[in-house]
């Protein structure tokens, strides 16, 4: 049996970021991988915030992004931006690895192809090994079988499917977003400039996922080279703490519903989770209740943008085909445009809405937004 202070269940960026906060603080921490190479298989489309980078430095960047296309499901198209950078376009598996090494450097053990079978708190089991720690953090995805073993259900999950494909496009610094229930029933299509001619196109939808991606495959008229599927969550778990265990990252929910990036949140909570927990390695109680802490302090800090995301994502689920159309006509101006160059942030998406709001209130007769909330906002 191996022993450690803490173990992380799972090497996405979450997990390696938590392992990396907790390590530097001289606590012994192992992190189990079930592949057998960090950052693959890559499900995420890469398209990073500035504040991701702001938080653990420019790791894996291809190039910046500076302008969007949304489209309408008529085909009418409206373009964001104004020049500055928005948002990074990012090789994962380099910026996984990136965040490995920063783990590794500072004493974490790293244990590739070590798949989780069971645990029964203070122990895990794997295919061929036991461990046990003080404290179990699941950072083991949608499917995280800590999450399960600790009896607690899954978020809500939409389906997604993605391909790496041979494609025209305007510039790198482009990205394109697709509407309408046809492309992506319930979220949207994604196409997301790489190099040399090739491009990330996705979806996600509620369904199946690979149907909608081949049909804005065929809009887009790619030629794919590679497809990969996975989940977005789009709530939280019932929830994120246990005797001895914590979740974090997208097997606690901690997701943005309106974009499915859960990068820049699980970043931010990999702090709030490893003062916790070194607060309670310092104490030895490693108790459900002490651990509850960690709950209700993300739920205060980025989950609070997390909540009103889901909410949005509610309402934008609802929206029918032929409304977006009029809600992009009307977002088609240059003092609605100008709003949202200066107030919008992918990882704060409720700042931009209750602006456009604002200025636009016409908009509500397409939105189901109850009137209390919006005088609320505005």
């Amino acid at each position: 049996m191996e022993r450690y202070d803490v173990i992380v269940v799972g090497a996405g960026p979450a997990g390696l970021r938590t392992a990396e906060l907790i390590a530097k603080e001289g606590y012994n921490v192992g992190v189990l991988e079930e592949h057998s190479e960090i950052g693959s298989p890559a499900h995420c489309s890469g398209l990073f915030s500035v504040n991701i980078i702001n938080e653990v430095g420019k790791m894996g960047v291809l190039h910046p992004a500076k302008y969007a296309y949304i489209h309408s499901p008529a085909g009418n198209t409206i373009k964001i931006g104004d020049g500055r950078i928005r948002a990074y376009v990012v090789d994962r598996v380099e910026f996984d690895r990136k965040l490995a090494s920063k783990a590794l450097s500072v004493g974490a053990d790293l244990l590739l192809k070590e798949r989780v079978k069971n645990i029964k708190y203070p122990e895990i089991y794997t295919s061929s090994k036991k461990y046990k720690a003080n404290i179990i953090i699941g950072a083991d995805g949608i499917n995280s079988v800590v999450r399960k073993n600790i009896g607690i259900k899954s978020p809500p999950i939409i389906s997604a499917a993605q391909v790496i494909a041979q494609t025209e496009y305007e510039n790198e610094s482009t990205v394109e977003i697709f509407l309408g229930s046809d492309i992506a029933l319930g979220f949207f299509g994604w196409k997301i400039p790489l190099f040399d001619g090739l491009a990330k196109i996705g979806v996600g939808a509620y369904g199946a996922s690979i149907k909608y991606l081949n049909r804005l495959i065929k809009k887009i008229g790619a030629k794919p080279l590679s497809i990969s599927a996975s989940g977005i969550p789009v709530g939280f778990a019932e929830r994120t703490y246990d005797r001895g265990v914590i979740l974090i990252g997208d097997a606690a929910g901690h997701v943005k519903a309106t974009s499915g990036g859960g990068v820049y949140p699980s970043l931010r909570i990999a702090k709030i989770a490893s003062d916790v927990v070194i607060q309670a390695l310092e104490k030895g109680d490693y108790s459900r209740d002490f651990l509850a802490k960690y709950e209700e302090l993300w739920k205060k800090d980025i989950g609070k943008e997390l909540k009103k995301a889901q909410w949005i994502h509610k309402i934008y689920r609802k929206i029918k085909d032929v409304e977006f159309d009029k809600i992009i006509e009307m977002l088609n101006s240059e003092e609605i445009i100008d709003t949202i160059n200066k107030y919008g942030d992918i990882d704060y998406p409720s700042k931009v809405a209750w602006k456009i709001l604002k200025k636009k209130p016409t908009l509500l007769r397409y939105i189901n937004i109850p009137a209390r909330l919006y005088r609320k906002h505005s």
